[in-house]
């Protein structure tokens, strides 16, 4: 890796389907034009979280890279607040895009995309169909098909989602998601009728009722293990209920199948859901892309753990330059 601190930094806004998104914007010394990179990060997240880390050392590496906070969240405007709608992530993306192809300091041949968590797989949906980006890199994915859906709730009804012997049946897991998605068309119908927005926590240490759900997005100790001390240091840790409608109902898999674009995959055995990792990797038709597995690291160790951030950015900053940065 290039030395640490090796770029400028400025607050930049830019407009998104009639709103305003804040971002932290990171470049290198020079006048450039450079190569630049927009970053995308795990579920709720805010602009501060990994897209920074990834950013700035992006930065180091002679990128103009963008971290931002999507609309409802953080720094941007946006009603409902904290309205978890991946669709309106990647439309956000694109828009981060634009504002990046619009800088005197960027070359718009040059653009490139790193997403961590559930931002990695969004950004290869969003690269199979936006030609800017000449190529992308996804870090320890919340791949979004149905079996990591389920994944995910049993990650808050059971201390090893990974043991398939302790954790819930899939029956049980589909009567819990049957039960969030009702809850949040009731929550909807609520919102559309009187303007009301039922809200909950995000992350909670309880584990759930293997019957009965949680009353948090996102439940359990695995999760709190991250999110947790960052309820600590002002991250909104609640989301609106109805959410669960638009972030259940998208997947990228259609997306993954068809893309085109020189595509690096990085994940493990102890990353959310190695099966789906793989299953998304293998359908990438790309004849140019390349699979980093490291059963070393877990996935929370990916989102900021210095010498893992160190390391997996300069994985995608290579993979970047091996293709046209």
């Amino acid at each position: 890796m290039a030395k640490h601190g090796n770029y400028t930094s400025e607050k930049v806004r830019f407009p998104s389907h009639g709103e305003t998104l804040a971002g932290n914007l990171f470049r290198p010394a020079g006048d450039g034009p450079f190569p630049a990179a927009v970053t995308l990060g795990p579920y709720s997240f805010d602009k501060e979280q990994a897209p920074t880390h990834y950013a700035t050392r992006l930065a180091d590496e002679g990128f103009v890279a963008l971290a931002f906070d999507p609309r409802t969240v953080g720094e941007s405007s946006g009603e409902p607040r904290r309205l978890e709608n991946p669709k309106m992530k990647n439309e956000d993306a694109v828009s981060a895009i634009d504002y990046l192809a619009s800088r005197p300091d960027v070359d718009p041949e040059r653009i490139f995309a790193l997403g961590v968590c559930q931002g990695g797989p969004e950004l290869l949906d969003i690269a199979s169909y936006e030609d800017r980006i000449k190529a992308v890199a996804c870090v320890t994915g919340y791949y979004r098909d149905h079996e990591t859906d389920l994944f995910m709730i049993s990650a808050g009804v059971a201390l090893n989602p990974f043991d398939e012997a302790t954790a819930p049946t899939k029956a049980q897991l589909e009567a819990l998601l049957a039960a969030r998605l009702k809850r949040a068309s009731e929550a909807k119908e609520l919102y559309e009728t009187t303007g009301e927005v039922l809200y909950q926590p995000l992350v909670d240490p309880e584990l759930g009722d293997v019957e009965t759900g949680s009353n948090a997005g996102l439940p359990g100790p695995l999760v709190w293990s991250w999110y947790g001390s960052w309820t600590l240091k002002g991250w909104e840790n609640r989301y609106a209920i109805m959410s669960d409608l638009d972030h259940f109902d998208y997947t990228t898999v259609p997306g993954a199948a068809k893309l085109d674009k020189p595509a690096l995959v990085v994940h493990g055995d102890s990353c959310m859901n190695p099966r789906a990792a793989k299953r998304h990797f293998e359908s990438i038709p790309a004849s140019d892309k390349k699979l980093v597995w490291d059963n070393e690291v877990n996935h929370f160790q990916y989102y900021d753990q210095p010498d893992v951030v160190d390391r997996t950015a300069g994985l995608a900053a290579d993979w970047f330059h091996e293709h046209g940065a």
